[in-house]
């Protein structure tokens, strides 16, 4: 039991510490939801509940649409739809070179 009890206390350690660097690591314009000191805060005080929240709702992933500042960034898109991973995954694209290539 105590090696059960001493293996939680490491992993929830473990995971309050590498919250704490990627919340500090994560760029200022990144950071969603309250400010950088809240979250840390936040997540010190409530280890596991504060880690997940984090890494669930503190940071904007690729893949999702945010407004920050005003501004919504190239590199998002709309929820439920995936990002191309190449210009040959894009339809748009495919569909414009299909254009140049007809227009030679």
């Amino acid at each position: 039991m105590a090696r059960l009890n001493m293996l939680l206390f490491l992993v929830t350690v473990a995971l309050t510490v590498v919250a704490m660097i990627d919340c500090l690591a994560t760029d200022r314009t990144r950071v969603q939801h309250f400010p950088r000191n809240a979250w840390l805060v936040l997540i010190v005080l409530c280890p596991v509940a504060g880690a997940v929240a984090w890494f669930r709702a503190g940071r904007v992933g690729a893949g999702e649409r945010t407004i920050l500042s005003g501004q919504t960034s190239d590199w998002t898109v709309a929820p439920g739809r995936a990002a191309p991973i190449g210009p040959d995954d894009d339809p748009e694209f495919l569909r414009l070179l299909a254009e140049a290539i007809r227009n030679r």
